[in-house]
């Protein structure tokens, strides 16, 4: 996340929840070992049975900063979040892992962080679908350049678009089929 976008939050006395990217190794490296100095952290844990899976997720949060390095780095810093994601294919009964690091404003509670972290991923995954379902974008061969992220720019500027006409009652990629056909329709759309 940007600097800016971090001061728009602090500015609205919003609180925030930010994942620890890849990037950002020093910082990552940094909460890791946090967690290895507090390997009983308390958690929440929750488990979900869809989409052909069981997944297990453990939230596990720490306010003790003390051994945070760049702690001044984030105004408004008061804890840490840990979350493991354990998946299991119910057919295949395959398993996967994936832990990843937050930073958040939020204090140290955590079935609070873990609500914050699942509703962002509510909202990714809808988006997603949608891109998906309305432009096919998985299907996409779009690799020159920055080709593929135009793109997506560009789809979830349509997508907006297309979601604020309520008139009519067809589905999104219908609208999508109509705008590209009908001139007046387009033209509908874009006026707002």
């Amino acid at each position: 996340m940007s600097e800016s976008h971090r001061e728009t939050i602090i500015d609205r006395e919003a609180d925030y929840v930010l994942m620890v990217k890849d990037n950002q190794q020093e910082l990552r490296e940094q909460v890791e070992k946090v967690f290895c100095m507090n390997p009983r952290t308390e958690g929440d844990v929750t488990l979900d049975f869809g989409h052909g899976r069981i997944e297990q997720r453990t939230c596990q949060v720490i306010d003790n900063l003390t051994f945070l390095d760049d702690k001044e780095d984030w105004q408004g810093l008061r804890s840490i979040a840990k979350i493991i994601s354990e998946r299991t294919d119910k057919q295949s009964g395959n398993r996967s892992t994936a832990t990843r690091y937050n930073i958040s404003s939020l204090p140290a509670k955590p079935k609070v962080i873990a609500k914050a972290v699942r509703s962002h991923w509510a909202i990714e995954n809808n988006l997603h679908w949608t891109l998906d379902v309305v432009f096919r974008e998985d299907a996409s061969l779009k690799k020159k350049e920055n080709a593929a992220l135009n793109y997506n720019v560009i789809a979830k500027m349509a997508i907006k678009i297309i979601e604020k006409e309520t008139e009519t009652k067809n589905s999104k990629p219908k609208k999508r089929q109509l705008a590209a056909l009908d001139d007046e329709y387009r033209s509908k759309l874009l006026a707002g």
